[in-house]
């Protein structure tokens, strides 16, 4: 059985222990300090994570947007759903904390091992032993942040042919990731602007489930396995609206290979913030939550 009715309390209780923890991330992060430190503060989130999940019986997707904010009588917190994601992927990824200071002593910055991650946790790439103690030692190495993240790419060119593809089968994503954008800023540019008139065009076009769906059906591509609701065709839209509609379609029913090919050149961030726009028109004060999360003015 999945999802059952949880007390909001429960969810109030999760975001309050979250919280410490989320702000020194961000902290942390902004200085580009303490890799290793947010690494551990990533995984004992990524267990209260998991434990919940576990007692609850709740999808990882669905509790990620009630932690956020965008369930109905939930209050809004700053914890996004990116920074949630890869808590818990961290969690697994780490059996126990101390894993963490034996592999990582000195990481300089989480956006290394960010960079590095996908090598390190997916299977698919089957790095061999050598490959695997280059990957660590370059992450703990004395280099300046440049010439590790260099090191990486090199390191990520070898395995998942990047750069081969990018000059390749990536071309074929352009007409979509041309829409993504298009898409993107005219979203941007309606909270942006706060034209009401403009503002409730928009929504008039669509119904409130559709842009629920359509949020959710965004976020669905930030990784694989998560919940995809059942996507209507939807004519009576703007041209670039009904490409997009079929661009996401497109996108869902390929392969996998299509999916992260996609994601190369759109990430996950992008991909969440796009599903957080969408999402901040299906409730009255949807917009004003997310200039202000945002500090847009």
């Amino acid at each position: 059985m999945q999802n059952k009715e949880i007390n909001k309390q429960k969810i109030f209780d999760l975001i309050d222990q979250i919280t410490p923890h989320n702000n020194r991330y961000r902290d942390l992060v902004k200085s580009s300090e303490g890799g290793t430190e947010v690494l551990v503060l990533m995984w004992k989130v990524g267990d209260m994570l998991e434990s919940f999940i576990k007692q609850y019986t709740i999808k990882p997707h669905n509790l990620y947007w009630q932690i956020y904010g965008k369930a109905e009588g939930i209050k809004t917190s700053y914890i996004t759903r990116d920074f949630l994601s890869y808590c818990l992927r961290i969690k697994k990824y780490f059996l126990k904390v101390e894993d963490i200071s034996d592999k990582f002593p000195h990481l300089r910055k989480y956006s290394l091992f960010r960079e590095a991650f996908p090598l390190l946790e997916n299977p698919k790439f089957k790095l061999s032993k050598d490959e695997w103690n280059e990957i660590i030692k370059v992450l703990n190495s004395n280099n300046s942040p440049q010439k590790i993240k260099k090191m990486i790419l090199e390191i990520k060119a070898r395995r998942i042919g990047i750069k081969n593809t990018r000059t390749q089968k990536l071309n074929e994503m352009k007409p979509i990731t041309d829409n993504f954008v298009v898409i993107y800023n005219e979203l941007y540019s309606l909270i942006k602007g706060n034209d009401q008139v403009r503002l409730e065009s928009f929504v008039n076009s669509f119904q409130k489930d559709s842009l629920v769906k359509l949020s959710q059906i965004v976020s669905a591509l930030t990784q694989e396995n998560l919940y995809i609701p059942e996507l209507e065709d939807r004519k009576d839209l703007p041209d670039h609206w009904i490409k997009f509609i079929d661009n996401l379609r497109h996108l869902l029913k390929g392969t996998i290979e299509i999916r992260n090919r996609f994601r190369r050149l759109v990430p996950p961030r992008k991909l969440f913030d796009l599903a957080d726009m969408i999402s901040a028109f299906t409730n009255d004060r949807g917009i004003v939550n997310y200039k202000k999360r945002k500090n847009i003015r």
